[in-house]
């Protein structure tokens, strides 16, 4: 048997979603881990639903499962969805998927980020070896022989592997002096929780319009407002007209969102507030620097037509705890190059082909002129007719894919 390096410490800046999950997987090896966010401890939520919500995938309910998270969860406040409905509001072009169609029981579920991130946290606190410290903002970190030397406050941590989870605006990107390629796609995104007057029925719908996509996902019941009679909606579009959105009288925006989605929920009324923010992609020219690597919304951001940022996160947190564990079984350090290397091959040209497809659909359907949405239209009614592309759309919005991490791979007979 090889034999391992003397205890290694990994600091994960950030303890979102992503962090969180690279946390846990970390420590399961065993791993001395320190987490360092500047929010304060993540707790359930209760009440309302909260406005920022997260469409998980087949393999991120997997990632879940397998690394004891999922049953943290308050199942009461997940929804699974079974089907998925795309139209053009501008044609007849339609695109209805179900679960049944690919072999599953879900298509994927809707939670809230808070829940989520609460649910790694209390997972977090059966590892003794992970030590998480909420309120810990992070001030500087740099690059000494021995590692990265990282300091919050009064305290300072030895890093032999630093992460960056810390988000779009990654300052352990800046740190590392990697650029952050930032573009702005020219939209921005209102989010807010809506009652429907027709149950929901477990189907996540989209609509994209001339000021771009509309997506409504489905919530959890609520007693107050009647069974599968709660969505979230993200309406992304022209800043301008997202400004008018964001200022109409609740009735008003009520209309608006009638006018966009027709009788499919029936008559809509809106629940919540609304919170409106600024659509930036971004794709690092690197994920990886000496001793340091990237993961989430520090390496790439996406457009959220699609609703998969998230679930890009979490396959890169399972794709370097991967890594990681392969140098150290091997007797290497966790900072190996080696595996830092292999991890950036592995997730970057999967994020990379997403973000570019995410671009190239909010192109398409932001086109007006006839003959594209002509050929649009049709496209999606030719789609709709089964086959295997139709199957293939499907199995990647589930995060089927052929190099997955073991932990995201589906764990019952014949899979």
């Amino acid at each position: 048997m090889t034999e391992q390096p003397d205890s290694q410490h990994i600091v994960i800046v950030g303890g979102g979603m992503t962090g969180g999950l690279l946390a846990v997987l970390l420590a399961e090896q065993g791993l001395d881990v320190t987490v360092l966010d500047g929010a304060p401890a993540p707790v359930m939520p209760s009440g309302p639903a909260q406005l920022r919500v997260s469409t998980l995938t087949e393999a991120s309910y997997w990632l879940l499962q397998n690394s004891g998270v999922w049953e943290h969860l308050d199942m009461s406040r997940v929804q699974p969805y079974d089907a998925m409905q795309v139209w053009d509001q501008d044609g007849t072009g339609e695109v209805l998927f179900r679960a049944e169609e690919v072999g599953a029981q879900s298509l994927g579920w809707l939670l809230e980020n808070g829940h989520l991130a609460a649910a790694l946290y209390r997972r977090a606190a059966d590892f003794a070896n992970l030590d998480w410290r909420c309120n810990a903002a992070v001030d500087s970190a740099r690059r000494e022989e021995g590692g990265w030397q990282v300091r919050a406050g009064d305290q300072s941590w030895q890093a032999d592997l630093l992460v960056g989870a810390d988000g779009a605006r990654s300052r352990v990107r800046d740190w590392a002096g990697i650029s952050g390629g930032a573009r702005d796609s020219g939209h921005h995104a209102l989010v807010a929780t809506i009652s429907t007057a027709l149950p929901h029925d477990a189907c996540a719908r989209q609509v994209f319009m001339e000021s771009g996509p509309l997506a409504l996902l489905p919530l959890y019941s609520d007693p107050q407002q009647g069974e599968q009679r709660q969505c979230s909606i993200v309406w992304s579009g022209w800043p301008e007209r997202i400004a008018q959105l964001r200022e109409k009288a609740p009735a008003d925006f009520a209309a608006e969102l009638q006018a966009g989605v027709g009788d499919a929920l029936g008559e809509v009324a809106l629940l919540s507030d609304r919170a409106v923010f600024p659509i930036q992609e971004r794709h690092a020219s690197s994920y990886v620097a000496a001793g340091l690597a990237l993961v989430g919304d520090a390496a790439h951001v996406i457009h959220p037509l699609a609703g998969q940022g998230v679930n890009l996160g979490l396959l890169d947190a399972a794709v370097l705890a991967e890594e990681v564990e392969r140098a150290v079984g091997s007797g290497r350090s966790c900072a190996d190059s080696a595996a830092l290397a292999r991890y950036q091959r592995r997730r970057r040209g999967e994020n990379l082909i997403m973000q570019n497809a995410m671009r190239g659909f909010q192109h398409l359907f932001g086109q007006r002129a006839l003959p594209v949405r002509w050929l649009r239209n049709t496209g999606m009614r030719w789609v709709n007719q089964g086959g295997p592309l139709k199957r293939l759309f499907a199995s990647q919005a589930m995060g089927r894919g052929a190099d997955l991490p073991a932990r995201a791979r589906p764990q019952y007979p014949g899979a």
